[in-house]
């Protein structure tokens, strides 16, 4: 059954289902957020949740009627996209990127712009990256470039290597450099404990602002 968690004149239609599990999921799907959760939890901790996140899910939900098909950013800068039918394909001029897809959809063309702008700026950065990690004994791990829908980045253990979100290819740059530090921590400390932020605070000092911005994005 669908309820809502409302505040002035904002509201969150959700879905809650408890289950067999151990963690809780949100997802979201045509303007709705689906939440499972383990039967220990109750509607009370589930609407503390919401509220506690209320802007960001507001965001998510209502993302896409934000921004048009034309509206574009890469790297903190807005751009127009101007797409065309053909071989998918792209060039930036001025404030206007100039695209080709050949089924004319915006949304797969903006991804894949995502994931070319990433892979590049990542191949800009490496060198640096590189040299800073080896002041803490890491040696650099594959990464894998992904659109993903309720997370930035994270660090995968058993096949060490770093997922990153192509997202990130809308944001100022150094979001994805402290996301890729805070993976690498990660890579030393899995955890979120004490040690894991002390050395984070090494490898990156001001991370605690960048941290705290992207809690208030909403991945779109």
């Amino acid at each position: 059954m669908m309820k809502h968690v409302c505040r002035l004149d904002q509201c969150i239609p959700y879905v809650y289902t408890k289950k067999r599990i151990k963690h809780t999921y949100f997802r979201i799907r045509q303007g709705v957020l689906y939440i499972s959760s383990p039967k220990m939890l109750n509607d009370r901790e589930i609407e503390t949740f919401i509220l506690d996140k209320f802007d960001v899910i507001y965001d998510k939900i209502n993302g896409y009627q934000k921004e048009s098909n034309q509206d574009i950013v890469l790297w903190g800068k807005p751009y127009r996209l101007e797409l065309a039918q053909g071989n998918f394909r792209y060039y930036i001029n001025g404030d206007i990127i100039y695209a080709h897809h050949p089924r004319m959809d915006y949304e797969h063309t903006k991804k894949r712009i995502y994931l070319i702008e990433l892979d590049q700026r990542l191949q800009l950065i490496h060198p640096s990256i590189e040299d800073h990690l080896k002041k803490f004994n890491i040696q650099p791990l594959p990464y894998k470039l992904k659109y993903l829908k309720s997370k930035f980045g994270s660090y995968h253990r058993k096949h060490q290597e770093i997922t990153l979100n192509t997202f990130l290819a809308r944001l100022e740059p150094i979001k994805l450099e402290y996301v890729i530090y805070h993976e690498y921590a990660h890579h030393l400390i899995f955890n979120h404990s004490k040690d894991f932020y002390q050395l984070l605070s090494q490898m990156m000092p001001d991370h605690r602002v960048h941290q705290k911005d992207l809690k208030n994005i909403a991945i779109l």
